[in-house]
Protein backbone atom coordinates (compact mmCIF):
# COMPACT_ATOMS: atom_id res chain seq x y z
CA UNK A 1 0.00 0.00 0.00
CA UNK A 2 1.36 3.36 -1.10
CA UNK A 3 2.45 6.00 1.95
CA UNK A 4 -0.05 9.13 1.29
CA UNK A 5 1.88 12.36 1.59
CA UNK A 6 0.75 14.61 4.77
CA UNK A 7 -1.06 17.77 4.13
CA UNK A 8 2.03 19.82 6.01
CA UNK A 9 4.58 17.59 2.86
CA UNK A 10 1.81 19.10 0.49
CA UNK A 11 2.27 22.83 1.21
CA UNK A 12 5.65 22.75 2.19
CA UNK A 13 6.99 22.83 -1.41
CA UNK A 14 5.41 26.04 -1.94
CA UNK A 15 6.93 27.43 1.32
CA UNK A 16 10.33 26.53 0.13
CA UNK A 17 10.06 27.88 -3.08
CA UNK A 18 8.86 31.19 -2.08
CA UNK A 19 11.43 31.40 0.65
CA UNK A 20 13.94 30.76 -2.47
CA UNK A 21 12.21 33.77 -4.04
CA UNK A 22 12.94 35.65 -1.53
CA UNK A 23 16.46 34.62 -1.08
CA UNK A 24 17.32 35.45 -4.52
CA UNK A 25 15.60 38.58 -4.72
CA UNK A 26 17.50 40.01 -1.56
CA UNK A 27 20.92 38.93 -2.67
CA UNK A 28 20.82 40.82 -5.50
CA UNK A 29 23.06 44.53 -4.72
CA UNK A 30 21.25 47.17 -4.59
CA UNK A 31 22.30 50.32 -6.55
CA UNK A 32 21.20 53.13 -4.67
CA UNK A 33 23.06 55.52 -6.91
CA UNK A 34 20.08 54.48 -9.00
CA UNK A 35 17.42 55.34 -6.48
CA UNK A 36 18.38 58.70 -5.94
CA UNK A 37 17.13 61.52 -7.30
CA UNK A 38 20.55 63.64 -9.04
CA UNK A 39 20.57 67.28 -9.05
CA UNK A 40 19.52 68.75 -12.46
CA UNK A 41 22.45 71.00 -13.79
CA UNK A 42 21.70 74.34 -14.77
CA UNK A 43 19.74 74.12 -18.75
CA UNK A 44 20.38 76.12 -21.77
CA UNK A 45 18.15 79.47 -20.22
CA UNK A 46 19.86 79.14 -17.33
CA UNK A 47 23.84 79.44 -18.97
CA UNK A 48 22.18 81.86 -21.34
CA UNK A 49 21.52 83.55 -18.14
CA UNK A 50 24.71 83.40 -16.25
CA UNK A 51 26.44 84.56 -19.80
CA UNK A 52 24.55 87.70 -19.39
CA UNK A 53 25.44 88.65 -16.25
CA UNK A 54 29.26 87.49 -16.73
CA UNK A 55 29.18 90.23 -19.78
CA UNK A 56 27.92 92.73 -17.68
CA UNK A 57 30.68 92.82 -15.04
CA UNK A 58 33.40 92.21 -17.86
CA UNK A 59 34.14 88.80 -17.34
CA UNK A 60 34.15 87.19 -20.37
CA UNK A 61 32.83 83.73 -21.25
CA UNK A 62 32.09 81.16 -18.78
CA UNK A 63 33.51 78.28 -18.09
CA UNK A 64 31.91 74.50 -17.17
CA UNK A 65 32.73 71.44 -16.24
CA UNK A 66 30.89 68.07 -16.75
CA UNK A 67 27.96 68.65 -14.95
CA UNK A 68 27.62 72.02 -16.46
CA UNK A 69 28.60 74.28 -12.87
CA UNK A 70 30.90 77.17 -13.70
CA UNK A 71 34.49 76.78 -12.74
CA UNK A 72 36.01 80.05 -14.27
CA UNK A 73 35.97 82.31 -17.31
CA UNK A 74 38.32 83.27 -20.28
CA UNK A 75 39.04 86.28 -22.12
CA UNK A 76 37.49 88.59 -19.78
CA UNK A 77 38.53 92.69 -19.96
CA UNK A 78 37.91 93.14 -16.78
CA UNK A 79 35.74 96.30 -17.79
CA UNK A 80 31.55 96.35 -17.12
CA UNK A 81 29.23 97.01 -19.91
CA UNK A 82 28.86 100.78 -18.00
CA UNK A 83 32.39 101.49 -18.02
CA UNK A 84 33.14 103.22 -21.93
CA UNK A 85 30.20 105.45 -20.98
CA UNK A 86 31.85 106.62 -17.74
CA UNK A 87 35.33 106.88 -19.37
CA UNK A 88 34.16 108.76 -21.91
CA UNK A 89 32.81 111.57 -19.42
CA UNK A 90 36.32 111.34 -18.00
CA UNK A 91 38.33 111.84 -20.76
CA UNK A 92 36.03 114.69 -22.11
CA UNK A 93 36.39 116.51 -18.87
CA UNK A 94 32.57 116.92 -18.62
CA UNK A 95 32.68 117.12 -15.11
CA UNK A 96 35.19 119.69 -14.64
CA UNK A 97 34.78 123.69 -15.18
CA UNK A 98 36.43 123.08 -18.89
CA UNK A 99 34.32 120.47 -20.17
CA UNK A 100 32.83 122.62 -22.38
CA UNK A 101 35.68 123.41 -24.45
CA UNK A 102 35.23 119.64 -26.28
CA UNK A 103 31.96 121.10 -28.04
CA UNK A 104 33.22 124.15 -29.11
CA UNK A 105 32.83 124.80 -32.79
CA UNK A 106 36.17 123.91 -34.71
CA UNK A 107 34.07 127.27 -36.94
CA UNK A 108 33.63 129.50 -33.68
CA UNK A 109 36.95 131.35 -34.20
CA UNK A 110 37.04 131.79 -37.50
CA UNK A 111 33.45 133.08 -37.78
CA UNK A 112 34.33 135.72 -34.84
CA UNK A 113 37.73 136.91 -36.66
CA UNK A 114 35.60 137.65 -39.60
CA UNK A 115 33.23 139.41 -37.83
CA UNK A 116 35.62 141.48 -36.41
CA UNK A 117 37.81 142.49 -39.23
CA UNK A 118 34.69 143.09 -40.90
CA UNK A 119 33.55 145.19 -38.35
CA UNK A 120 37.27 147.06 -38.26
CA UNK A 121 37.02 147.59 -42.03
CA UNK A 122 33.47 149.50 -41.77
CA UNK A 123 34.69 151.23 -38.75
CA UNK A 124 38.10 152.73 -40.56
CA UNK A 125 36.01 154.01 -43.28
CA UNK A 126 33.55 155.93 -41.13
CA UNK A 127 36.94 157.19 -39.28
CA UNK A 128 37.82 158.54 -42.34
CA UNK A 129 34.13 160.01 -42.99
CA UNK A 130 35.19 162.45 -40.10
CA UNK A 131 38.09 164.07 -41.94
CA UNK A 132 36.09 164.63 -44.86
CA UNK A 133 33.69 166.37 -42.59
CA UNK A 134 36.38 168.44 -40.60
CA UNK A 135 37.46 169.30 -44.29
CA UNK A 136 34.60 170.73 -45.52
CA UNK A 137 34.14 172.58 -42.64
CA UNK A 138 37.40 174.25 -42.90
CA UNK A 139 38.24 172.14 -39.94
CA UNK A 140 40.42 169.65 -41.07
CA UNK A 141 43.44 169.10 -38.30
CA UNK A 142 41.88 171.20 -35.84
CA UNK A 143 41.08 170.49 -32.44
CA UNK A 144 37.23 170.02 -33.09
CA UNK A 145 38.17 167.56 -35.75
CA UNK A 146 40.74 165.61 -32.91
CA UNK A 147 38.08 165.68 -30.51
CA UNK A 148 36.11 163.80 -33.06
CA UNK A 149 38.03 161.50 -33.88
CA UNK A 150 39.08 160.53 -30.18
CA UNK A 151 35.23 160.12 -29.57
CA UNK A 152 34.67 158.31 -32.52
CA UNK A 153 37.77 156.24 -31.35
CA UNK A 154 36.09 155.13 -28.00
CA UNK A 155 32.72 154.40 -28.93
CA UNK A 156 34.17 152.03 -32.19
CA UNK A 157 36.12 150.41 -29.51
CA UNK A 158 32.83 150.00 -27.26
CA UNK A 159 31.16 148.37 -30.17
CA UNK A 160 33.48 146.37 -30.95
CA UNK A 161 34.28 144.49 -27.52
CA UNK A 162 30.55 144.33 -27.06
CA UNK A 163 30.05 142.85 -30.52
CA UNK A 164 33.00 140.46 -29.77
CA UNK A 165 31.60 139.72 -25.99
CA UNK A 166 28.79 138.63 -26.98
CA UNK A 167 29.57 136.28 -30.22
CA UNK A 168 32.16 134.78 -27.22
CA UNK A 169 29.13 134.18 -25.03
CA UNK A 170 27.01 132.83 -27.29
CA UNK A 171 29.13 130.34 -28.06
CA UNK A 172 30.32 129.11 -24.97
CA UNK A 173 26.35 129.01 -23.87
CA UNK A 174 25.88 126.66 -26.90
CA UNK A 175 29.08 124.64 -25.73
CA UNK A 176 27.80 124.58 -22.60
CA UNK A 177 24.57 123.83 -23.65
CA UNK A 178 25.93 120.65 -25.97
CA UNK A 179 28.31 119.77 -22.50
CA UNK A 180 25.68 119.71 -20.19
CA UNK A 181 23.59 117.13 -23.36
CA UNK A 182 26.32 115.26 -24.03
CA UNK A 183 26.94 114.05 -19.64
CA UNK A 184 23.13 113.53 -19.40
CA UNK A 185 23.42 111.29 -22.83
CA UNK A 186 26.65 109.38 -21.41
CA UNK A 187 25.08 109.25 -18.05
CA UNK A 188 21.79 107.73 -19.38
CA UNK A 189 23.69 105.23 -21.71
CA UNK A 190 25.32 103.80 -18.47
CA UNK A 191 22.46 103.27 -16.61
CA UNK A 192 20.28 102.19 -20.03
CA UNK A 193 22.83 99.51 -21.05
CA UNK A 194 22.67 97.47 -17.77
CA UNK A 195 18.97 97.66 -17.26
CA UNK A 196 18.55 96.71 -21.02
CA UNK A 197 20.67 93.69 -19.68
CA UNK A 198 19.35 92.73 -16.87
CA UNK A 199 15.83 92.38 -18.30
CA UNK A 200 17.04 89.95 -20.60
CA UNK A 201 18.86 88.01 -17.76
CA UNK A 202 15.22 87.74 -16.16
CA UNK A 203 14.14 86.72 -19.23
CA UNK A 204 16.04 84.01 -19.54
CA UNK A 205 16.00 83.20 -15.70
CA UNK A 206 12.06 82.73 -15.73
CA UNK A 207 12.66 80.31 -18.87
CA UNK A 208 15.63 78.57 -16.98
CA UNK A 209 13.52 78.39 -13.63
CA UNK A 210 10.55 76.50 -15.29
CA UNK A 211 13.29 74.44 -17.72
CA UNK A 212 14.78 73.28 -14.22
CA UNK A 213 11.95 72.33 -12.56
CA UNK A 214 10.92 70.10 -15.36
CA UNK A 215 14.56 68.42 -15.97
CA UNK A 216 14.63 67.85 -11.92
CA UNK A 217 10.82 66.33 -11.86
CA UNK A 218 12.29 63.88 -14.46
CA UNK A 219 15.15 62.98 -12.10
CA UNK A 220 12.68 62.51 -8.86
CA UNK A 221 10.41 60.37 -11.56
CA UNK A 222 13.35 58.00 -12.84
CA UNK A 223 14.72 57.66 -9.16
CA UNK A 224 11.00 56.79 -8.16
CA UNK A 225 10.77 54.35 -11.09
CA UNK A 226 14.05 52.65 -9.87
CA UNK A 227 12.87 52.25 -6.51
CA UNK A 228 9.36 50.79 -7.91
CA UNK A 229 11.67 48.49 -9.84
CA UNK A 230 13.59 47.25 -6.97
CA UNK A 231 10.78 47.05 -4.74
CA UNK A 232 7.98 45.42 -6.89
CA UNK A 233 9.76 41.78 -6.88
CA UNK A 234 9.44 42.08 -3.43
CA UNK A 235 6.09 43.22 -3.17
CA UNK A 236 4.61 40.04 -5.56
CA UNK A 237 6.44 37.65 -2.92
CA UNK A 238 4.72 39.27 -0.21
CA UNK A 239 1.50 39.18 -1.81
CA UNK A 240 2.19 35.23 -2.53
CA UNK A 241 3.60 34.75 1.05
CA UNK A 242 0.11 36.12 2.16
CA UNK A 243 -1.86 33.48 -0.36
CA UNK A 244 0.62 30.48 1.15
CA UNK A 245 0.09 31.69 4.50
CA UNK A 246 -3.59 32.20 4.18
CA UNK A 247 -3.78 28.25 2.54
CA UNK A 248 -1.15 26.97 4.78
CA UNK A 249 -3.37 27.56 8.25
CA UNK A 250 -6.40 26.40 7.09
CA UNK A 251 -4.02 22.51 6.59
CA UNK A 252 -4.00 20.75 9.72
CA UNK A 253 -0.95 19.36 11.18
CA UNK A 254 -0.22 15.60 10.77
CA UNK A 255 -2.73 13.06 12.95
CA UNK A 256 -0.18 11.43 15.29
CA UNK A 257 -2.52 8.58 15.19
CA UNK A 258 -3.55 6.37 12.44
CA UNK A 259 -6.33 8.67 10.78
CA UNK A 260 -9.46 6.72 11.08
CA UNK A 261 -12.38 7.23 8.58
CA UNK A 262 -15.75 8.41 9.85
CA UNK A 263 -18.57 7.63 7.67
CA UNK A 264 -20.47 11.34 8.14
CA UNK A 265 -17.18 12.43 6.00
CA UNK A 266 -17.18 9.89 2.96
CA UNK A 267 -18.57 10.54 -0.69
CA UNK A 268 -19.91 14.22 -0.88
CA UNK A 269 -19.41 15.17 2.50
CA UNK A 270 -15.98 14.32 2.61
CA UNK A 271 -15.51 16.92 -0.79
CA UNK A 272 -17.16 19.47 0.97
CA UNK A 273 -14.47 19.22 4.01
CA UNK A 274 -11.93 19.56 1.98
CA UNK A 275 -13.47 22.50 0.18
CA UNK A 276 -13.64 24.53 3.32
CA UNK A 277 -10.42 23.04 4.42
CA UNK A 278 -8.82 25.00 1.06
CA UNK A 279 -11.13 28.00 1.53
CA UNK A 280 -12.80 27.23 -1.95
CA UNK A 281 -16.28 26.67 -0.53
CA UNK A 282 -18.49 29.69 -0.79
CA UNK A 283 -21.83 28.41 1.03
Amino acid sequence: MAVQPSQQQWVQPYGQGLASLATQQLGKPLDIGAMTAQIAGPGAFTQAQQQVTADMGGLGSIQRDATGQVTGFTGGTGIASFQPYLQSIQDKSLLEPSGYSAYMSPYQTDVINKTMAEFDKQAQKSRLGLGKTASDAGAFGGARHGIAEAEYDVASDANRALIQSGLLEKGFGQAQNLAQQGLQNLTGMAQLVPQLQQGLGQQFGQMGGAENTYAQQLQNQLAQANVNAMELPMSRIQQAANIFGGVAGLVPGSPEKKFQPNPTYTGIGAFANMQNLMGARTG
